[in-house]
């Protein structure tokens, strides 16, 4: 049986894909592999791309962009290892880093999922989110408590800024951007929630898996570059409303209507907040930050909507 399925989800990711594939073999020197790509209906000549570089891949094309989770549930269906990895395309596989996380699964079989030491461009970790949401991490990061105190235990403790980076640990989740996740678990609670379209797909999926006695490591020996975690990512009209509509589902699936409630007036609040903000960077920049603070305004305009909607369409 083959040790482990990489399942990449392309949408225009050709670029990103001729870093990334070049990484995979010398991440995953000491065990066998495959491949499988689910390209959301590409208009870059991804797919073609790929069978040209990479011919024994297991290629599957979408007529439309179906979404991160549902893309990652057909390549999970079509893998065969005993392992999956979900894996982003602007990424990059240090050497041996999938073999350090088939490792850390070996020695412990009471793992479901586990997730390597992500680093920016420049070789920095990239401290995401570690806790799932909560009413309280999402109030301090409201009032920038969270930046201001980053490495408090009362303020910080979303993404444990002051946890040993290089000593792993049990965690909430891991991100979508790398995870492995053994085939028994799948079998055992499910695929992703489709309803999921992007983000907070793999939070999800990991408090499921929590809820069902598995657990979810953070394994530093394994490291990958995540080119697209940059402070930017998150800031553009079209993302910041898909994730906060997300994170009304996370809500919505995990927490009591007095908390829905709740989270909708502390995401007004940091609406209203940031909504001043951007506006301010509107006016005392320009060129393209000057693009992103509009975005961003926009986006921020929307999220207050869809909260006053109670998280319809916006």
């Amino acid at each position: 049986m083959t040790d482990l399925s990489i399942i990449i989800v392309s949408w225009n990711s050709r670029q990103d894909l001729e870093r990334c594939l070049p990484s995979i073999p010398a991440a995953t020197a000491g065990h066998s592999y495959e491949v499988v790509l689910v390209d959301n209906n590409s208009a870059d000549n991804t797919l073609e791309y790929v069978r040209s570089v990479m011919p024994e891949s297991v290629c599957h094309r979408n007529d439309v962009n179906r979404g991160f989770a549902a893309a990652n549930n057909q390549g999970i269906s079509l893998a065969q290892g005993r392992y999956c990895l979900l894996l982003n395309p602007d990424t990059v596989l240090r050497s041996g880093a999938c073999d350090r996380l088939i490792e850390f699964m070996d020695l412990h079989a009471n793992v479901s999922a586990c997730g390597p030491a992500l680093l920016n461009g420049d070789g920095s970790p990239q401290r995401t989110g570690v806790r799932f949401p909560s009413l309280w991490n999402l109030f301090v990061e409201a009032l920038f408590l969270d930046r201001l105190f980053p490495r408090t235990r009362l303020f910080g403790a979303h993404r444990e800024l002051y946890a040993d980076p290089a000593v792993p640990r049990m965690v909430d989740y891991v991100q979508g951007s790398c995870l492995m996740v053994r085939r028994e678990t799948v079998d055992r609670i499910g695929l992703l929630d489709e309803s999921f379209f992007m983000y907070f797909e793999e939070t999800d999926w990991c408090k499921r898996m929590n809820d069902s006695g598995g657990e979810v490591w953070y394994v530093p020996a394994a490291r990958v570059v995540h080119l697209g975690g940059g402070a930017f990512g998150h800031f553009d009209e079209q993302r910041l409303a898909t994730y906060h509509r997300s994170l009304l589902q996370f809500f919505k699936k995990h927490h009591s209507p007095w908390e829905q409630l709740l989270l909708r007036g502390i995401i007004l609040k940091r609406s209203a907040v940031r909504l001043i903000a951007w506006g301010v960077l509107c006016v005392c920049t320009g060129g393209r930050r000057r693009s992103r603070a509009q975005s961003a305004l926009r986006g921020y305009r929307r999220v207050f909507l869809l909260m006053l909607q109670g998280g319809g369409a916006s």
